[in-house]
């Protein structure tokens, strides 16, 4: 059986702050990408 997409959100909300920082370390290693907001210089 697949996880809905409900699913992960309600999981994600019973995370601690400490652990949803984890997680999307993990997101950000596994996919390559960052979190980081990007600043446009002059905008």
């Amino acid at each position: 059986m697949a996880i809905s997409k409900e699913e992960v959100l309600e999981y994600i909300g019973s995370l601690s702050v400490l652990e949803l920082s984890e997680l999307v370390k993990m997101f950000e290693e596994k996919f390559g990408v960052s979190a980081t907001p990007t600043v446009v210089a002059g905008a």
